[in-house]
């Protein structure tokens, strides 16, 4: 595995994942062995676009400390000659499992797609195994990839990310006694027959004995919904595994920024599903991130906890995070127009606000304040809409993303701004805005503005934030 050395630039992250260079793309092969979370990711090192996938790795067991990132899987095999795909992980017999998609493309420009195994020992070393599954079922597209694997009932199983031949977004099942032959069990009978026409990095995972798939649909669009170009969400309920039938309820979006796309999640050794997400989105704006003149673009999200609470899904930042808070600032039931205080600024820092409606008709909050530009996050008490709005900010992609609420007289909100990118938690986690951002130094304040009279700050704590380290 080959060392590389992070170099610093203005917008590289405190404690968000950054490539030292190249692009990244989605987490892979989450997994705990020896000890360390192992946090696998998309790479390409060579260039800011998306040309032939690597895997990377970064390694810790705190969430705080991290080892330097490595290129553990290189496209040079037959079965994955153009690009080495998303997939999962597994420990099994002592080592770390990986099931990965093999990209090929034929002289036609047609596509093949491989399931591939690959093993690393407790060494750190690598070892291909090539395919276990090289034939795309009958019935489907060579858009087929993205494995995720899991055990139960003295079995393993992967779902898989697949297109019909109608051109419709699916999940497939597989099964095996021994990891090496795998039997297609079926495909997962949702009630979602006409949503999107591809479903990538699908997830399966049981929370208090609900079951709940997660994939990423390709083509949709509504006003409040599928703001983005691809999503990514989940559909909680029953599973049979059996007869590949699942018995859910609607769809719902994971987060509604703008860069969110591709998690992958972990059932950890403390019994916690954490989750990790690609910061990033894969479309034309992708040209506009000023960090590709320093030779690398893109990000991982934080470490999230889902948990649900009265059958709804919720994240919320892993607590490993709080052993980066520097000294606290806090304030409690202020009244007031205009808010600011030179002690609640910065590029990298936690904001717990808790605003009531008191007298007024909505809030906005303007982040990254200052050299005529801003963040505004606005929230509207009579119509209930959350607004993330970045078209006052001088660098990047613009654009706003809404929400609409229930109807409240009091929001919380959680805001994690760290250099060049921006987590907010809404109402503990029920939903979430992840979004990249690129101030200007010197754009570090932040202001909330009370509209058609007075509001009151409930709570308000602020933490400056150190930024995790990178290892050996």
């Amino acid at each position: 595995m080959e060392n590389i050395n992070i170099r610093e630039y203005n917008w590289r992250c405190n404690y968000h994942f950054n490539p030292p260079f190249g692009l990244i793309n989605d987490p892979n092969g989450l997994c705990y062995y020896n000890g360390y979370y192992y946090i696998f990711f998309q790479w390409y090192p060579y260039g800011c676009k998306h040309g032939l996938k690597h895997w990377g790795l970064i390694k810790t067991k705190d969430f705080i400390n991290y080892s330097k990132p490595e290129i553990v899987l290189i496209p040079d095999s037959w079965f994955d000659r153009d690009g080495c795909y998303s997939g999962s992980s597994i420990v099994k017999d002592g080592k770390i499992q990986v099931l990965y998609t093999g990209n090929v493309r034929k002289e036609d420009g047609s596509r093949l797609s491989y399931q591939c195994l690959a093993t690393i020992d407790e060494k750190g070393e690598l070892k291909k195994h090539g395919p276990v599954v090289e034939n795309i079922p009958q019935g489907y597209t060579s858009h087929f990839r993205d494995p995720k694997v899991f055990f139960y009932n003295d079995k393993y199983y992967f779902i898989i990310g697949a297109q019909s031949d109608s051109l419709k977004g699916r999940v497939l099942l597989y099964s095996s006694v021994d990891f090496k032959n795998w039997e297609m069990e079926g495909e997962i009978e949702t009630e979602l027959e006409d949503f999107g026409y591809m479903w990538e990095c699908p997830n399966y995972v049981n929370i208090d004995d609900k079951d709940i798939l997660i994939f990423s649909p390709q083509g949709l669009e509504e006003e409040f919904r599928f703001q983005n170009t691809y999503q990514s969400g989940y559909i909680i309920g029953k599973f049979n595994i059996e007869d590949t039938k699942f018995f859910h309820g609607e769809f719902k979006e994971l987060d509604k920024g703008f860069d969110f796309y591709a998690p992958q999640i972990l059932k950890d050794h403390k019994g916690r599903t954490i989750m990790i997400g690609w910061m990033g989105m894969a479309d034309e704006e992708e040209k506009l991130h000023p960090t590709i003149d320093e030779g690398w673009i893109h990000s991982l999200t934080m470490a999230r906890e889902l948990v649900l609470d009265n059958g709804e899904l919720y994240q919320r930042p892993l607590e490993e995070m709080k052993k980066l808070r520097k000294e606290e600032f806090s304030v409690e039931d202020i009244v007031f127009d205009n808010w600011k205080d030179e002690k609640v600024s910065g590029y990298s820092y936690e904001l717990l606000l808790v605003l009531e409606k008191y007298k007024s008709e909505g809030f906005e909050i303007k982040l990254s304040l200052g050299n005529n530009e801003y963040i505004s996050l606005k929230y509207d008490f009579i119509e209930n809409i959350i607004i993330l709005d970045r078209n006052n900010m001088s660098y990047g992609p613009k654009g706003i993303r809404k929400i609409k609420l229930d109807k409240k007289d009091s929001i919380k909100l959680h805001i994690f701004m760290d250099k060049s990118a921006l987590e907010i938690y809404i109402d503990d986690g029920r939903e979430v805005m992840s979004s990249r951002i690129f101030p200007k130094e010197g754009s570090k304040n932040v202001e909330i503005l009370s509209k058609g009279g007075q509001g009151n700050i409930k709570k308000l704590r602020f933490w400056p934030l150190q930024g995790v380290k990178y290892n050996g």
